[in-house]
């Protein structure tokens, strides 16, 4: 680093992920997530501009996608105000059809 301190970012969820994440079974995927969680705090651009190949995935905004075990944490970056929100957190086995229709 060029004498720049690493600025950390407010992770927060949206009831939807809230709920989701609550639903998880502990073991090995929670914890990967947790970590992933852990990472946007400090490195929010380390996922992807998420581009879906099914029209029906497409998310109502534009969103970056990191991947934690069978999990995609779908979220957005406020830089403005120091934040990462996460909309969504989705077992990738589901329809791709039916992503994010909760």
């Amino acid at each position: 680093m060029t004498g720049e301190e690493a600025r950390p970012y407010q992770v927060l969820l949206t009831e939807g992920a809230k709920q989701t994440y609550k639903r998880i079974p502990s073991g090995k995927a929670l914890n990967r997530i947790d970590r992933m969680l852990d990472v946007l705090d400090t490195v929010p651009d380390i996922g992807s501009v998420y581009r879906p190949l099914y029209e029906a995935a497409t998310p109502p905004f534009e969103l970056k996608v990191v991947y934690a075990d069978r999990y995609g944490i779908y979220y957005r970056v406020l830089e403005e105000i120091g934040q990462v929100h996460v909309y969504y957190i989705e077992d990738q086995r589901r329809d791709p059809l039916n992503r994010f229709s909760c």
